[in-house]
């Protein structure tokens, strides 16, 4: 996928939180060759928190056993895991997550979406460590072109209104639309719906468009 340049370059600081000394180690050594710009620092829940701006944790961890909100962290918070199902993603998105980054990424990747995330955009880039090319290349593509563009305007933050102005529909035909797409993608939000849009290239990761993942909606249209 082709990539805008990075935000003017300044020195970020990210914590890790709770992972091994091993983990923090590998990611120091990982991000080694980019020390100008960015710094990793542990960080361990009940200890006061280094000075950072951002701060990486496991979404298993972070989730696990708590039924009710995750409290409040001084900075913000960006989900790094192994696991990037549009089902977690869109969990730690909706709790307020400022953004989601693959274990998989190469380190100049990892950089580039970090410093975007600094910079205040929210970004989800849950590549599987797959090339594009190995992906199959029978699926066809399961949106007609109206619907297409109706969900690609959702991604990019449209409500229903402006939607409808903008393509000289009825609110009635928007909502009819964004039904049907969403019966195809299998999504029932509006945040999952902007999850699919970028994981199919209708939307770019770090896009200021993409803080509709913020707020997690109930399943309407």
């Amino acid at each position: 996928m082709e990539r805008h340049p990075a935000p003017a370059a300044r020195h970020i600081k990210v914590a890790i939180l709770d992972e091994s000394e091993l983990v923090v180690h590998g990611l120091r050594t990982m991000l080694d060759p980019h020390a100008a710009i960015v710094s990793v620092v542990p960080h361990r829940a009940g200890e006061p928190a280094p000075l950072c701006d951002l701060t990486l944790y496991e979404p298993s961890r972070r989730s696990a056993g708590a039924r009710s909100a995750p409290k409040r962290f001084p900075t913000r918070m960006v989900a790094y895991g192994w696991d990037c199902s549009p089902e977690v993603v869109s969990t730690e998105m909706s709790r307020g997550a400022a953004g989601f980054v693959s274990k998989w990424l190469p380190a100049r990747r990892l950089v580039w979406n970090l410093l975007q995330i600094a910079d205040g955009r929210t970004v989800v880039d849950a590549w599987s460590g797959q090339p594009e090319a190995t992906r199959p290349g029978t699926e066809k593509w399961p949106l007609t072109q109206r619907e297409t563009e109706v969900l690609s305007m959702i991604a990019s933050g449209k409500a229903n209104r402006d939607i409808a102005e903008e393509t000289n529909l009825s609110i009635n035909s928007v909502k009819s639309y964004i039904r049907g797409a969403y019966s195809k993608i299998e999504v029932t939000s509006r945040s999952q719906a902007v999850l699919w849009a970028i994981q199919h290239g209708l939307l770019v990761p770090g896009e200021s468009a993409t803080d509709n993942l913020r707020v997690s909606h109930p399943a309407r249209v």
